[in-house]
């Protein structure tokens, strides 16, 4: 058997064991969007403005347009983003964009489950698949690849918040020519603070990406500013926004820093 059929394999036995221990969740009052196991029906758009880690001059604008939805009586919850990808980059310094480009990029989608909760000790354990779509137009606005990646995070809920560390193993099951493999693990540290009124919040998400394939590591730290709509309007109850400030880390980021600004609308 060869690393991708192994690699098939698991993931398939990995999704079966969910649906067979799959917990379900139970809608809450909660709109801000903010509990990952509260699979209510969310829909957001956000934009990203990154300046990139490039010789020269280098800026990518990242458009996105997320779609959350419960399945099966709320035990599993699937996500799509779609993306509108800009990229311009001096990437040798000598003065002229070698990358000047716009349109779709890479799609991906998600179907994730809780296959563990305790509200005794207020933790629970979640778990999915990820699949990442080989849609963009122009090579420079996607990997070039089809990938997948099994994801598992426990969460610790908080009088204030929640912790939530997450892991992920990415690899590529088809990639175009000339294009690298994909083999990555990804750790996620996302930690949330609410305020007491519950019509805003912090959060933050500090990112390890360690790449097999490249033998590069780096890291990525989000900061969140969100706010509920209705402590303008009390008809917009769902409706909230938010500021994401990100920075890289390492001698290998793919990017300097972002900023970036969403809209969202939960429970509708």
């Amino acid at each position: 058997m060869n690393i991708r059929q192994y690699r098939h394999n698991l993931v398939l036995a990995a999704v079966g064991l969910l649906a067979l221990t799959s917990a379900a969740v139970s809608a809450s009052n909660d709109k801000t969007g903010t509990n990952p196991i509260d699979f209510s029906r969310d829909f957001r758009v956000y934009n990203e403005y990154s300046q990139l880690n490039t010789a020269g001059d280098g800026s990518q604008n990242l458009l996105t347009t997320e779609l959350r939805l419960p399945l099966a009586d709320g035990k599993w919850q699937w996500r799509l983003r779609a993306r509108h990808n800009s990229i311009q980059a001096d990437i040798d310094d000598d003065g002229s964009d070698d990358l000047d480009e716009s349109g779709i990029g890479d799609w991906d989608t998600r179907v994730l489950t809780v296959f563990s909760l305790d509200k005794t000790s207020k933790t629970a354990w979640a778990g999915g698949l990820e699949a990442f779509l080989d849609t963009a137009d122009e090579d420079a606005l996607g990997a070039g690849s089809t990938s997948l990646g099994p994801q598992v995070f426990w969460v610790k809920f908080l009088p204030t918040g929640l912790f939530a560390p997450g892991l992920q193993y990415k690899f590529s099951i088809d990639e175009d020519s000339g294009r690298d493999e994909v083999d990555q693990i990804l750790i996620d540290l996302n930690y949330l603070k609410m305020a007491e009124d519950k019509q805003s919040w912090f959060f933050t998400d500090p990112q390890l990406v360690f790449d097999n394939e490249a033998d590069i590591e780096f890291a990525i730290v989000d900061l969140e500013w969100g706010w509920m709509m209705t402590n303008w309007n009390q008809d917009l109850k769902g409706h909230s926004f938010y500021l994401r400030p990100s920075v890289g880390v390492g001698a290998d980021r793919p990017t300097e820093g972002s900023i970036e600004f969403g809209y969202k609308i939960v429970g509708w």
